[in-house]
């Protein structure tokens, strides 16, 4: 196994400590076939952490650019591990949003590069495809799957990417019908819902949540009905029809609980009309604009719209949304944000002069916002992506029901450690140092008040009223080499963790063996908390190094041993 790969050995030497048992890590001279791979171990270890790539792509439509962000992402976010990490044969199931929509309309005008930003960049999916087969995945082991998405497959570009990755982005079917469909394993897994609210069991596409499988979420950066149709709602389409049908109310689930009978599977919990109800008059007292009272009876689009999507079912929508994270193990959630969409499908409030409650006729547009979103938890990512969006987290209700239901502790966007990613390296952020686009919506229209159809949820909320958990930062500074990141020939970082308990200057360098300085990788005022400095192995030879944190009184020395084949 050594002599194909190159390792560091580091050993913990701090004056006030001694000797503390080494910690190995390995590293590939290029990144080539592996056998494990996982998220970057800064991104895995911080699951109370959003960040952000920006990306420079001039125009949507330039595939190579697009592509080329999708391979720089998946090269530094998708790492080659050690044998903690994921072994390359196992299949790739991926949630690209896709969705059911006219690519091309022509009736009303729209053309597929109208429509481009429905869908998450068929470009950005392949150069991430592009980044795992580099390291030694199979391209027919790499799936793409959307419950809504078999017709725009073609015209989206996904077909012909398919083709070009060995990846297959369309199962046998997407609907169950009768007993025989649902219990086809090799079509569709059944997954039980923990403490599910709807649910207490799902039909996801296969092969998303299948055991072998390893879940990834691309999610678009857009605007919906529902507010911004980020992570949390584009996993909705991993499940079989009819059970995706999330955005309906009562009669949806008479028509789910009728099928249950056909299929012999318990889907939706029989006591639901008790739990729900309750819920939703305490929430139409507590969580914003869900006391919007019902839009007058009268006819067209702007009144359909606004009926169907009520308080009521945003209720009945976050909750199926929440039991269905709860149902799946998600390794990442990504919200493709090269170029971000407002309005609802085609339709926006463009060009202006057509924002008309009566007459929502305007359309959407695409604007480059030029951002890539991820994290762990896709509560976090969406409520950064709401604030990116130009809305306010907190004027939204499936924030509030997921901190209700533990999913979530944190809804102050101010409060999240928010890391800018460059190159594989997070560097700490405010969040207020990037630029917000807004992405208009209609959702929960104030129509008492003549808001105009097309708004944003941008009105000031009081997150001192809700209880947040504080994050946890040690009382002292603390280092450590993330041991599972393999510096390689496309991405020679090794990753040094420190955190610091106050706001202060810090100073990490690299010394050799006599200590003398030889780089300075950080010298910055940071915050307290978690950060992450990066020494760059690839102009070193194999030998003995340490690496020294410096902050305020605070001095600490460590060993690292790096060795190249």
């Amino acid at each position: 196994m050594f002599n194909r790969r190159n390792f560091i050995k580091t050993s913990f030497l701090a004056s006030s400590t001694g000797l503390i048992k080494p910690v190995h890590v390995f590293a590939a001279p290029a990144r080539k076939a592996s056998e494990y791979f996982g998220v970057h171990p800064f991104v895995e270890q911080h699951p109370e952490a959003v960040f952000i790539m920006r990306t420079h792509v001039d125009y949507k439509t330039n595939s190579e650019a697009c592509k080329q962000v999708g391979s720089d992402f998946g090269r530094s976010v998708l790492v080659p591990m050690d044998n903690t990490g994921t072994p390359v044969s196992s299949i790739i199931a991926t949630k690209a949003n896709l969705t059911a929509h006219n690519a091309v309309d022509e009736k009303n005008g729209f053309t597929l590069e109208d429509t481009m930003g429905i869908c998450t960049d068929v470009f950005f999916v392949e150069g991430m495809f592009n980044s795992l087969m580099e390291m030694g995945v199979s391209g027919k082991n790499m799936h793409s799957r959307d419950v809504n998405g078999t017709r725009v497959i073609e015209p989206r570009g996904y077909v012909a990417m398919a083709q070009r990755t060995g990846a297959t982005v369309a199962g046998r079917t997407t609907r169950i019908r009768t007993e025989d469909d649902a219990n086809d394993a090799s079509t569709f897994v059944w997954k039980e819902t923990p403490n599910g609210v709807v649910y207490e069991q799902i039909p996801y596409l296969w092969p998303i949540n299948a055991t072998n499988a390893w879940n990834i979420n691309l999610a678009k950066f857009k605007a919906h009905e529902m507010g911004l149709t980020l992570t949390c709602k584009n996993i909705q389409g991993t499940n079989a029809s009819p059970f995706q049908g999330y955005c309906q109310k009562w009669d949806n689930i008479d028509r789910m609980q009728k099928l249950e009978k056909e299929i012999k599977k318990q889907v939706i919990n029989p006591k639901i009309h008790d739990v729900i109800n309750p819920m939703f008059d305490r929430h139409k007292r507590t969580i914003p604009r869900f006391d919007v009272p019902e839009f007058p009876a009268s006819e067209g689009l702007a009144a359909e719209l606004l009926t169907q999507y009520d308080p009521l079912c945003m209720e009945m929508w976050a909750h199926r949304t929440i039991d269905n994270m709860a149902s799946s193990d998600y390794k990442l959630h990504v919200i493709e944000g090269i170029y971000g969409r407002d309005g609802d499908f085609n339709w926006g409030p463009n060009p202006y002069g057509f924002d008309d409650s009566r007459k929502p006729i305007g359309r959407a547009w695409d604007y480059m916002t030029n951002i890539v979103i991820f994290g762990k938890n896709p509560y976090l990512v969406d409520n950064i992506g709401h604030w990116l969006g130009g809305h306010e987290p907190g004027n939204f209700g499936l924030f509030h029901i997921a901190m209700e239901r533990g999913k979530v502790d944190m809804l102050n966007p101010m409060n999240i450690p928010v890391y800018e990613w460059q190159d594989g390296i997070a560097v700490r952020r405010p969040l207020t140092s990037f630029t917000r686009t807004p992405l208009k919506s209609f959702y929960l229209l104030k129509h008492q008040t003549n808001e105009p159809f097309w708004h944003l949820c941008d009105e000031p909320f009081d997150y001192s009223t809700v209880p947040e958990k504080k994050l946890s930062i040690p009382a002292q500074p603390v280092t450590r080499v993330l041991n599972q990141h393999y510096p390689s020939a496309n991405n020679s970082q090794l990753a040094i963790e420190f955190s610091i308990p106050e706001k202060g200057r810090v100073f990490a360098e690299i010394l050799d063996s006599a200590g003398n300085n030889l780089e300075v990788i950080t010298n910055a005022i940071c915050d307290a908390g978690y950060h992450m400095a990066a020494w760059d192995t690839a102009n070193y030879a194999s030998g003995q190094y340490q690496y020294r944190l410096r902050y305020n009184d605070y001095n600490e020395v460590k060993e690292v041993v790096l060795k190249k084949a």
